[in-house]
């Protein structure tokens, strides 16, 4: 039997944990349905959860802009524009990630 300063723990786990339930919770937390799982399909991962560093794009008028012509312009623009909707969708999945682990009780 497991024991904490030298009195007998109940309840502690000192082997692998293994549920076979439908719902789960931890800390408190009252047991939810296991979340949907994720699609992943790039391996590097981070914990920094930073905002936006870049503007919008859309309100730009032109102007001189030193060799760019319109039309390469307007391919910049599409193209921050692209990339600022790439990372507003990893910032949604990183939101979905943290609500899952937050309904489970994993997070706060």
């Amino acid at each position: 039997m497991a024991t904490i300063n030298g009195r007998p723990a109940f309840g502690v786990i000192t082997g692998a944990l293994q549920h076979t339930g439908t719902t789960a919770g931890v800390y408190g937390v009252t047991p939810v349905t296991r979340p949907s799982a994720y699609t992943q399909t790039y391996a590097t991962a981070d914990k920094t959860h930073a905002n936006f560093t870049s503007a919008d794009l859309a309100a730009f008028t032109g102007g001189l802009v030193g060799f760019l012509d319109g039309s390469e312009r307007d391919g910049v623009r599409t193209q921050v524009n692209a990339l600022r909707a790439v990372v507003a969708d990893v910032k949604q999945l990183v939101n979905s990630v943290i609500d899952d682990l937050q309904s489970e009780g994993w997070l706060q």
